[in-house]
């Protein structure tokens, strides 16, 4: 199996280790309002950030994504069809799992600048740069309570993230100014990757908590928890169509990462690439009609994208660094 080289894979084995020396505790089902210790630094007023033209036709806008090609990890972005790709940041820290905003006009993202994992979140100005004096630090994380993988919430108004705990790791809402955070999850098993739907209503997200990592969606309070998906192999990684008919995850039930469709319920479980190599990190365009993707089939991780169905994969990054974790501009 080719070797995977992403931070993601690093963050995991770490997550793995203190989840194993863990006592299971019973979960929570209700949400549990945690106040935040110390108050994020406020946010500099800055330029506002100019809109992009709208999207148009299938495949249109434009994709952020994680690439080493500058010498460490860094959030860049191309157009949909995989030119002009261009730098987000420009940071000597670890940055990575970029998120846009509904509007297309603010990025938040994880990044180790002030030494932990923490979430910040800034105006993109014109979809060239983000704007460093808007950048605004969401969580107050430590060295092993790291907060990872963000998403916006459909309206705005909050980010769901994964962050560390001492055993495992939990889902938490974060305020989009960072003032205040919800625990909706609590236990000793790590839940990462959340994925809002497109009402807002409800979250989906991979979780150990039965013993392998399987697809699980609770409502947006964190009760409700549902067991998606049942299988001897991870599944993880799940993305809601904008439609919210549909949601990809990446399975290793065939022997290595593909990626998979279903219905919210579990259902009608579609197999999207067959690939010998590892294919992850799905992600919809807007309209719902193709998936952008992370695969190795080459050689290094590259940006792909394909149809909603799995047909016309194509290839749209080549470069030797590692480029992954895309997200389509929403």
């Amino acid at each position: 199996m080719p070797h995977r080289r992403t931070w993601f894979a690093a963050l995991l084995l770490a997550l793995i280790a203190s989840a194993a020396c863990a006592v299971p505790a019973t979960p929570t089902p209700a949400a549990t309002p945690v106040p935040t210790n110390t108050p994020p630094p406020t946010a500099v007023p800055g330029p506002t950030a100019t809109p992009w033209p709208p999207l148009s036709g299938s495949g249109g806008g434009f994709i952020a994504f994680v690439s080493t090609r500058a010498g460490n990890s860094d959030i860049w972005i191309m157009n949909a069809d995989g030119s002009d790709p261009r730098p987000l940041t420009a940071n000597p820290a670890q940055d990575g799992w970029p998120r846009w905003s509904r509007a297309g006009t603010h990025l938040v993202f994880q990044s180790t600048r002030d030494g932990a994992f923490n979430l910040y979140a800034g105006n993109i100005l014109g979809g060239s740069q983000v704007d460093e004096s808007t950048l605004l630090r969401l969580t107050n994380s430590s060295a092993g309570h790291d907060s990872w993988e963000p998403g916006w919430s459909p309206d705005g108004t909050l980010v769901a993230c994964s962050i560390q705990q001492a055993a495992g790791s939990d889902l938490f809402l974060i305020s989009a100014d960072g003032t205040s955070r919800q625990q909706l999850t609590k236990n000793s098993a790590i839940d990462g990757s959340p994925d809002w739907s497109p009402d807002g209503t409800r979250i989906v997200f991979f979780s150990s908590r039965d013993g392998n990592w399987e697809i699980y969606v609770i409502q947006a309070d964190g009760t409700e928890a549902q067991r998606l998906t049942e299988h001897a192999a991870r599944d993880h990684s799940p993305a809601w169509s904008p439609d919210g008919t549909r949601i990809a995850f990446v399975s290793e039930r065939d022997g290595n990462e593909e990626i998979y469709l279903m219905d919210p319920n579990g259902g009608n479980l579609q197999r999207l690439t067959d690939n010998p190599a590892q294919d992850s990190f799905p992600a919809w365009s807007p309209d719902g009609r193709r998936i952008a993707f992370s695969s190795d089939r080459d050689g290094n991780l590259e940006i792909y994208v394909m149809n909603a169905d799995g047909s016309e994969q194509a290839r749209l990054t080549n470069n030797p660094a590692d480029d992954h974790t895309p997200t389509w501009r929403q």
